[in-house]
């Protein structure tokens, strides 16, 4: 039993330190997409011809899609951090295998989100630097 209860313990721990270090990176996340759209408001002068004006309405609509899933995801890593808390991830309780599931799909779709934050960051600076030149 003392085995089961420190394994349960790591368990939950190790849930909240990842839950803990999405939440981080997130807001991290929101703030960098803010960061972002601030440098395309002061860059509008410099956008000239349809293909530029084209590309910062892109730029433009990926910042807000992405406000939208880091609200999202910050919802979602609240929302699993309280059932941990209630749960307690009892390994007997039916609902510890959802969390357990749901707390790996969050940490894939975190991997995503990391992924393609860097994706839009690198191709909007490309498209910044295209503007100076």
């Amino acid at each position: 039993m003392m085995v089961k209860n420190k394994w349960v313990s790591s368990n939950i721990q190790q849930c909240w330190f990842e839950n803990s270090a999405w939440l981080r990176l997130i807001e991290y996340l929101k703030q960098e997409n803010i960061h972002m759209k601030n440098h395309l408001s002061e860059m509008m002068d410099h956008v000239h011809g349809r293909e530029q004006i084209a590309l910062a309405e892109h730029f433009q609509n990926q910042f807000i899609i992405k406000d939208d899933v880091y609200d999202h995801m910050i919802h979602e890593l609240r929302r699993q951090s309280e059932k941990c808390k209630e749960n307690k991830w009892d390994l007997s309780s039916p609902q510890s295998a959802e969390l357990q599931k749901n707390h790996h799909h969050i940490k894939e779709q975190m991997g995503k989100i990391r992924q393609e934050h860097l994706v839009l960051s690198d191709d909007f600076n490309t498209y910044l630097s295209s503007l100076t030149n």
